[in-house]
């Protein structure tokens, strides 16, 4: 990967040295040999500030679904692959404060009564960080990303898991929030009010997620035609849809096909750059919103994501290099 799209996108954008976020799963952060990792970043002008520490097991196998949400951080497998993680962050990464997003506790289906065992791993890993801050001069910060149907879903939910968390100024300084915009697209949160009540409640953003999602209005049968070429079996697509008689939320594309009106919003990571899916209009605009309600952060890490693309229809699938190019130039 370092020697093939990434190398070839820094090429593209003709940079000496391209930033990029590393996902490494259970397997690998338990290898000693990642940690040599480092020497080849160092070597191609690569650098690293920030993992995706989200999925720990297989994102890419051929059904994932409510899998990646496990383990949850109710279990201390959560907690010990988070610590491995950020001890190889430490290890291959650069810059003295560094990220790495994580699961927003777990699915819904597990109910609130794991929260305390939740806050008890995520109290034992800011004691982690901060001796690993101790004894290397570096810290590092993880930040709990929410996603529509978990127990983080949007703002207010983060802001009572910081409250259970207490006071302590320990929980700030090594946890946080990676807002996500097109998660908070799904869930109809406005991106500038999701940030400020983060800063109203001094919960620093790490980590900004930028890319949009499709809107489809389902009284057009070219739009639900094309949304049936977006129900792939792989991840899920969590929808909202909103239609005269209210709000309805929907785990997977399956059930929004038995909706014949309305606005749907569908959780279907789509390259920045793009107003238009095929006939379908993107939320595009909201990723500058959230861009231009964040307070200062030199630490803060704005990155990009791809990882859906495999399953975008041909017609409208980008090429990996050119995309992300796209993608990174639009932002900047």
């Amino acid at each position: 990967m370092l020697n093939g799209p990434v190398r070839s996108v820094q090429q593209r954008l003709g940079l000496d040295t391209l930033e990029i976020g590393l996902w490494l799963n259970e397997a690998v952060v338990v290898d000693p040999a990642v940690e040599s990792l480092r020497d080849d970043l160092n070597r191609l002008g690569v650098v690293v500030r920030g993992c995706n520490g989200f999925p720990q097991t297989s994102f890419h196998a051929p059904v994932v679904k409510r899998s990646v949400y496990r383990p949850h951080w109710g279990q201390i497998e959560r907690l010990r692959y988070t610590e491995r993680l950020a001890e190889v962050l430490i290890k291959i990464g650069h810059g003295p404060v560094r990220e790495i997003s994580t699961v927003p506790i777990g699915h819904q289906e597990l109910g609130s009564e794991m929260l305390p065992s939740a806050v008890e791993h995520l109290r034992a890993l800011v004691d982690f960080l901060s001796d690993l801050e101790d004894q290397s001069g570096i810290r590092v910060v993880v930040d709990l990303e929410p996603e529509p149907d978990c127990l983080l879903e949007c703002s207010s939910d983060v802001i009572g898991l910081f409250d259970r968390l207490g006071d302590a100024p320990a929980i700030r300084r090594y946890l946080g929030v990676c807002h996500d915009t097109c998660h908070a697209a799904v869930v109809r949160e406005p991106q500038d009010q999701a940030i400020s009540a983060y800063q109203n409640a001094e919960i620093r953003i790490g980590k900004v997620q930028c890319s949009s999602i499709p809107v489809v209005d389902l009284s057009f049968p070219e739009q639900r035609e094309f949304l049936k070429k977006l129900d792939e079996p792989r991840w899920l697509h969590q929808t909202s849809v909103e239609s005269k008689s209210g709000l309805a939320r929907y785990e997977d594309l399956a059930g929004v096909f038995k909706e014949h009106e309305g606005l749907a919003r569908v959780h279907f990571h789509v390259p920045v750059y793009l107003d238009h899916l095929g006939p379908l209009r993107t939320t595009r605009e909201e990723i500058f919103f959230a861009l231009s309600a964040l307070p200062d952060d030199a630490d803060r890490i704005v990155e990009v994501e791809t990882y859906a693309w495999s399953a975008l229809p041909d017609s409208v699938r980008p090429d990996l290099v050119e995309g992300i190019a796209l993608e990174l130039e639009s932002l900047s």
